[in-house]
C-alpha cells in the first residue's frame, strides 16, 4: 500500500473524530529528516507488524543553496521525495503539517497542532528530534519541535482542562509511554540496523533533492559514516543510536 499524504489543517479535521492509532509516531522537522534519525528502527517496526505515522512538519522549501531552485518546486519535489521514502520503509501514512522551512514558531496555535495529533494517533512512543543536539549552532526547526513535542507528550496530553476544546471533539487523556530522541549528544538507547542498512540507505537515496545537491558532498559517505559511530563499541555493525526518556504515567 503506498503511503497517504494528509494535510494537517485544522479546518479540514474540526468535525473528524479520533479514531486512529499508532505504535510510534514520529515528528520531523523536515522532509528526510526521519530516515536519517531514525530509518533503520522504523523498517525494523513495520516489518514486525507496529503501525508508524509520519508527520512531517516544514515543507523544506528552503533546503538548498541554489537559488535557482523556487521554494514552491523545491516543496513540492521534497513532499514526492519523502512519500516514497516512507513507503520503503514500509510507513503507510505521512500527514504533511507544510509550515514554512525554517519558520515553525512554538506558538498557540503549533502547540495546539502537535497536541492534536497526540491525541488522535495516541502512541505508545513518540520520536522526535533532540532539541538541544549542537546548542550554539543549530536548526531552529528542530529546536522549536523538539521542545513543543516533550512539552506536549508531558504534562499537556496528560492534562484534560489544557484541552477543553479538542474534549468536545472527542479527544482524550493521553499517556505516551516513551519519547526517543535522535540526534542526542548523549544517547542511552542503541539500537542494530546491520540487517536493515541497505534499506535505510535505499530509503535516504529517495531524497534526490539533497542527495544530488551540490552543497552536500559526500552524502552517502555520511551516511555510513553515522551508521559506523552509532555502532561503535557494540557488537554490531551499523547502529541508530538515541536519548530515551520514560514519560511520567501521572501529572
Amino acid at each position: 500500500m503506498s503511503a497517504k499524504s494528509v494535510t494537517m489543517l485544522a479546518t479540514e479535521r474540526r468535525h473528524l473524530m479520533p479514531n486512529k492509532s499508532a505504535y510510534l509516531l514520529a515528528f520531523s522537522p523536515h522532509p528526510i529528516d526521519t530516515e536519517l534519525g531514525i530509518g533503520g528502527t522504523v523498517a525494523h517496526l513495520t516489518g514486525q507488524g507496529k503501525e508508524v505515522v509520519y508527520v512531517v512538519c516544514t515543507n523544506g522549501d528552503k533546503g538548498s543553496s541554489n537559488p535557482a531552485l523556487l521554494p514552491e518546486k523545491l516543496a513540492a519535489m521534497r513532499e514526492q521525495e519523502q512519500l516514497a521514502a516512507a513507503k520503503i520503509l514500509g510507513v503507510k501514512e505521512v500527514v504533511f503539517l507544510r509550515h514554512p522551512d525554517l519558520g515553525l514558531e512554538e506558538t498557540p496555535d503549533f502547540r495546539k497542532e502537535i497536541l492534536r495529533l497526540i491525541l488522535e494517533y495516541r502512541p505508545d512512543i513518540v520520536a522526535t528530534c533532540d532539541p538541544y543536539h549542537r546548542v550554539y549552532v543549530s536548526n531552529r526547526d528542530h529546536r522549536v519541535l523538539g521542545r513543543v513535542v516533550l512539552d506536549n507528550v508531558w504534562p499537556t496530553a496528560q492534562a484534560p482542562n489544557a484541552f477543553l476544546d479538542l474534549q468536545t471533539l472527542g479527544y482524550k487523556v493521553h499517556r505516551v509511554k516513551e519519547v526517543w530522541l535522535w540526534q542526542s549528544d548523549q544517547p542511552n538507547l542503541k539500537t542494530d540496523i546491520t540487517d536493515v542498512f541497505e534499506i535505510k540507505k535505499k530509503a535516504i537515496n529517495c531524497h534526490t533533492s539533497q542527495r544530488t545537491a551540490p552543497e552536500n558532498p559526500g552524502f552517502e559517505d555520511q551516511t555510513l559514516e553515522r551508521a559506523v559511530t552509532a555502532a561503535k563499541g557494540q557488537n554490531y555493525q551499523y547502529g541508530e543510536n538515541f536519548y530515551r526518556l520514560e514519560i511520567l504515567q501521572r501529572l
